[in-house]
């Protein structure tokens, strides 16, 4: 039986549709996004699980590397099915999720908030650039059930579990004390998200902290 007490569920099986190829092998840095994503999270959670689409190729993992991958069982369903398929194949009470697409994690901010975490607030969602942000937030692993449920009655969005879930309002004020710049929400949907990702990483500025309040 496993003694893992954090997982980190990192949800690569999006359609990248806007992005126009698969985000998980983007080169950032000289690393694919999922292994870059891989390192942030291995710094804070003992188990990880890559949750991708049925068949996707992803980039080949690190010698060493622990994490799992799962397959969602239907393609294209959205991130809520991959947050249950992750919470579903994880043996630790609590995980964090993020997406893969966001290049600049910072591993002092996910261990804020997955330590957030309780028998009453079992989802902690942060809120950055005034909108919450589900992929870069944490569960407890009996939230299952509760997302199951929703999934069952046709919901896709991932905030239609809020309420059900006692979910946690992560206000900036908390989570900057980790990520005063709020680099961790930094996602790349689009190439030009990515162009202005690179820009970023060469020193080209940070992320408009006026926008994360």
């Amino acid at each position: 039986m496993s003694d893992a007490t954090i997982a980190a569920i990192v949800l690569a099986g999006g359609r990248s549709s806007r992005m126009g190829r698969d985000k998980a092998a983007l080169i950032f840095d000289g690393r694919p996004l999922l292994l870059r994503t891989i390192d942030a999270v291995s710094t804070v959670a003992d188990e990880i699980v890559i949750v991708r689409a049925p068949g996707q190729a992803l980039p080949p993992l690190d010698a060493g590397t622990q994490a799992r991958v799962v397959d969602d069982p239907v393609a294209g369903d959205g991130p809520l099915r991959g947050i249950a398929t992750g919470l579903a194949a994880i043996t630790a009470p609590v995980a964090i999720v993020v997406g893969v697409d966001m290049p600049f994690l910072r591993p002092e901010l996910l261990r804020l908030i997955v330590g957030l975490v309780t028998a009453e607030r079992r989802w902690v969602l942060p809120i950055a650039s005034r909108r919450p942000q589900p992929l870069c937030s944490a569960f407890a692993r009996d939230a299952l059930p509760v997302v199951e449920a929703h999934l069952a009655a046709g919901d896709r969005a991932p905030m239609a579990v809020a309420a059900d879930l006692g979910f946690y309002r992560m206000l900036p004020e908390q989570w900057m004390t980790a990520d005063p710049e709020g680099w961790s929400f930094v996602d790349v949907d689009t190439p030009e998200d990515f162009a202005e990702a690179e820009r970023l990483l060469r020193g080209g500025g940070r992320p408009p902290v006026e926008e994360a309040l």
